[in-house]
C-alpha cells in the first residue's frame, strides 16, 4: 500500500518513559511500510525522541514547552494545518492496526466521512507480556489469533483516526479547550456527529494498544483539569447543530 500522494500521518508526542519511545519506535516502523509522511512533533523542555530510527519519510518537530500538561489538541491542530494531503491520520504513539483497516479507513474517507477510526471500534489494551511479544514478532497474526477481549463493550474512539482534513478544520478541528488528558476523543466524536457528518469504523478488526506506564499526561492532571474538560465536554454534547456551529466560531482555527 502506497499512501504518499493520499494521507499525511500526525503523531504529537511527549516522551515520559522507556516504553514510550520503544512503542514510537515500532509505530513509525509499522506506519513507514505505508510510504506516507509522517510528521513527529515533540513538545518537552528538551528533545528526548531518538530519531535514530527515523526514516527519510518522516519529518521532525521539535516545540520547547515546559508546561507540564501536554496540550495535545493544540498541537494536533498545528500539524493538520501542516499536513499537505486531503486526508490526515491523527495517531498516538502506542497504537497499531492491520495494513487493511488502514487502507479501509482511507477508502471511507475517500468516499465522503468526514471521520474514520481504523478499527471495527474493539481497542485492546495489550499488557507487557503482549506487548514485548508484539515488538519481537513484527506482526499482528499471533494477537488476532488469541482473540483478546477489547477494553471497553462500546465502540472506542480514540488512539488512531483518519479525517477528510479540510472538512474537519471547518468543523473546529482539535477543541483546544481540551489542554490536557482526557475526554476530547468523545468530543471530537459528538461535534462531528451533531454538525450531520459522516462518521465511520471499519468493518472488523482491532486496535492494539502498547504498554506504557499511566504518567501524567496519561491520565487526568489534577482535579481542576478533570471537572474543567468533563465540563467542556457535557457543553459540546447538549448543543444543537445551530448552537455548535456558533461555537465552533470561537475555536482556536
Amino acid at each position: 500500500m502506497n499512501l504518499s500522494n493520499t494521507c499525511t500521518f500526525i503523531i504529537p508526542l511527549r516522551i515520559d518513559s522507556h516504553e514510550r519511545q520503544r512503542n514510537l519506535n515500532f509505530v513509525l516502523g509499522w506506519l513507514t511500510q505505508l510510504k506516507a509522511k509522517i510528521i513527529v512533533l515533540e513538545a518537552d523542555v528538551q528533545p528526548k525522541v531518538d530519531k535514530s530510527y527515523f526514516h527519510k519519510n518522516i519529518e521532525y518537530i521539535f516545540v520547547k514547552d515546559s508546561n507540564p500538561l501536554f496540550h495535545r489538541t493544540h498541537y494536533i491542530n498545528m500539524l493538520l494545518k501542516r499536513a499537505d494531503r486531503k486526508i490526515a491520520s491523527i495517531w498516538d504513539t502506542d497504537v497499531v492496526t492491520a495494513y487493511q483497516q488502514i487502507g479501509e479507513a482511507v477508502q471511507k474517507v475517500q468516499a465522503g466521512c468526514t471521520l474514520v477510526y481504523p478499527y471495527s471500534g474493539e481497542f485492546v489494551m495489550l499488557s507487557p507480556e503482549h506487548s514485548n511479544e508484539l515488538i519481537k514478532e513484527g506482526n499482528l497474526l499471533f494477537l488476532e489469533e488469541q482473540n483478546l477481549n477489547p477494553v471497553f463493550n462500546r465502540p472506542f474512539c480514540g488512539g488512531a483516526f483518519f479525517v477528510n482534513r479540510q472538512k474537519y478544520l471547518a468543523l473546529g478541528g482539535e477543541n483546544e479547550h481540551f489542554t490536557g488528558w482526557g475526554p476530547e476523543d468523545v468530543e471530537r466524536l459528538r461535534r462531528v456527529q451533531i454538525m450531520g457528518h459522516q462518521v465511520k469504523w471499519t468493518e472488523k478488526g482491532k486496535a492494539y494498544h502498547l504498554y506504557h506506564p499511566r504518567n501524567e499526561n496519561s491520565r487526568f492532571f489534577d482535579e481542576e483539569t478533570a471537572i474543567k474538560t468533563r465540563k467542556e465536554l457535557v457543553k459540546v454534547c447538549s448543543m444543537n447543530k445551530e448552537e455548535l456551529s456558533e461555537y465552533i466560531k470561537t475555536f482556536a482555527v
